[in-house]
């Protein structure tokens, strides 16, 4: 069928404060085309009706690392925009033109190219190593030669290196971001980096800082519109490899198999662990401060590192932001609208329910804009106009499973944790 509709108890539309209820999203193709009261439905249009439930734009994935093993699980988990922050070029941009043909294979990809690194790259396949900053500026200029959407700076850069960088980027009009290292948040925002991911450089947040201290960082990523992507699930995991509840999550069916042997691998020091751990009420402190005072959050996992399950850690992050103090309905727009808005595809594709958008969605059984926890609870996802259900996903993950796991990622975490490529 090409024009159809999809309804549910209620719709939220990716930006209002409210759900509505008794609304219809009519679907022509791949792009939404109405919403519309349920009763002014034409007749005769074919209607897929979900009582009880709500209608939400897909879910926005803003910091992944792929692998086409991962595919399935995002639609599963409702994700239907992913931005890859760090792969080998040649395969990511593959990768996207292979998901915007065929939505079966995933959701929407937005990507950056390689890790942008100091002389020596902390992660050979993802990563990328220059010796100065004449080398950066001209991998910028590659990377956008090549259609990358966004550049990404990595941890191994001195704060010369990454003026030198982030000057390149906003000359060929392309997005910055930056896992950070030794540079300060401030620094990085005065020099004009766009975006910084993990709360990296951001003091304030990782210990028991003082409100004047954190509306000084604040203050600065506010004045120079810094957008932040905090990703707090992935420091919560990397705090608790151990435990145990990770082993039994039902959730790592939609796990490749390598990945899982490289999670079961994966080792990080106590002391590490137990920073992590003590920092976790420090930093969602601050992420709340942060959101209070209008910064711009938006929502990414880090996805396939340890116990980050594609698509499904989404759930959980949303939930963290909560449990900081953040509003649902303002952590879904983190991963909705404003994620859209990030990763520059808010004009026509993601983010919103509203005529014109592609046809990106999701029904969840609950209202998450009352309780978050609801948001796990997927009953089919929309992508570019298609229908996907979890048994039909299901299938595909297990034939996914029966080959090797791709991605530089993979490669990069086999070497890191001695793990061996595996399948089923």
């Amino acid at each position: 069928m090409s024009r159809w509709a999809i309804t549910a108890e209620r719709m939220w539309d990716g930006t209002a404060d409210r759900a509505v209820e008794s609304q219809a999203v009519v679907i022509d193709g791949a792009a939404i085309v109405a919403v519309i009261p349920k009763a002014e439905l034409p007749p005769g249009i074919p209607v897929r009706a979900f009582p009880g439930a709500t209608l939400l734009p897909g879910l926005i994935d803003a910091h992944v690392h792929y692998s086409a093993a991962m595919g399935p699980a995002f639609l599963a988990a409702g994700v239907t925009t992913i931005r890859d922050v760090g792969n080998d070029l040649d395969w990511i941009l593959e990768q996207r033109a292979r998901h915007a043909a065929e939505p079966a294979c995933g959701p929407t990809i937005v990507c950056c190219g390689h890790l942008l690194d100091g002389p020596q790259a902390i992660w050979k396949h993802m990563g990328r190593p220059h010796r100065d900053a004449e080398a950066l500026r001209a991998s910028v200029r590659e990377e956008v030669a090549r259609g990358v959407d966004a550049i990404k700076f990595y941890a191994g850069l001195d704060l010369d290196m990454l003026a030198a960088g982030v000057a390149e980027a906003r000359a060929q009009r392309h997005w910055s971001l930056a896992h950070l290292g030794a540079v300060t948040a401030e620094d990085a925002a005065r020099v004009g980096l766009n975006e910084i991911q993990h709360l990296t450089g951001c003091a304030p947040a990782w210990k028991a800082s003082t409100v004047d201290e954190q509306d000084a960082l604040i203050d600065v990523l506010l004045e120079h519109q810094v957008v932040m992507t905090p990703t707090l699930v992935v420091w919560d995991r990397l705090g608790g490899l151990g435990d145990l509840a990770f082993f039994h999550d039902e959730r790592r069916a939609w796990v490749h198999p390598c990945h899982r042997a490289i999670w079961d691998r994966y080792r990080v020091a106590q002391a590490d662990r137990h920073c992590y751990q003590s920092a976790m009420a420090h930093v969602k402190s601050c992420l709340a401060r942060m959101q209070a005072r209008g910064l711009t959050l938006a929502l990414g996992t880090d996805a396939p590192f340890p116990h980050l399950i594609p698509g499904f850690s989404v759930h959980d992050e949303l939930a963290m932001y909560v449990d900081a103090g953040i509003a649902p309905v303002a952590a879904l727009r983190s991963a909705t609208s404003i994620g859209a808005r990030v990763l520059g595809v808010a004009a026509a594709r993601a983010g919103r329910l509203v005529p014109g958008m592609q046809a990106d969605l999701l029904v969840v059984a609950g209202n998450p804009l009352e309780d978050i926890r609801d948001i796990r609870h997927v009953a089919c996802t929309v992508r570019a106009g298609r229908v996907f259900e979890r048994q039909e996903l299901a299938g595909k993950m297990a034939q996914a499973a029966r080959h090797d796991a791709d991605g530089a990622v993979t490669s990069d975490l086999c070497r890191y944790t001695g793990a061996k490529p595996v399948h089923d």
